[in-house]
């Protein structure tokens, strides 16, 4: 009966110690400056978003003859446009994956 006893203990021991390596620890989760996924989210998004203003910006600025540097504005248009439309793509195979999780028969 004590060898069952220190054989649980050793168990959970060695659990800890394999959580702690392997980075699932669940009593170190004390860390506030932790990135979650809508910290990524919001990063990527906000992002995009800067690309937008940045290329209307130029575009304003070429318009209103602030500017007469055509490149400049070119490369914002097709930084903006690459950035949507990995964004739009990211989105799709967000969507495909949630549906696939939500069609799973359990």
């Amino acid at each position: 009966m004590i060898t069952s006893n220190v054989g649980a203990v050793g168990l959970q021991n060695y659990q800890k110690s394999l959580a702690k390596i392997t980075g699932f620890d669940q009593t170190s989760k004390t860390n506030k400056n932790a990135a979650t996924f809508s910290n990524y989210l919001d990063k990527a998004v906000s992002n995009v978003n800067q690309k937008m203003v940045s290329m209307d910006d130029a575009t304003n600025n070429m318009i209103n003859g602030n500017s007469s540097d055509l490149g400049n504005v070119m490369v914002k248009m097709t930084e903006a446009q690459l950035s949507m439309e990995t964004a739009v793509q990211v989105r799709n195979k967000l969507l495909d994956a949630y549906n696939d999780v939500k069609n799973m028969q359990f």
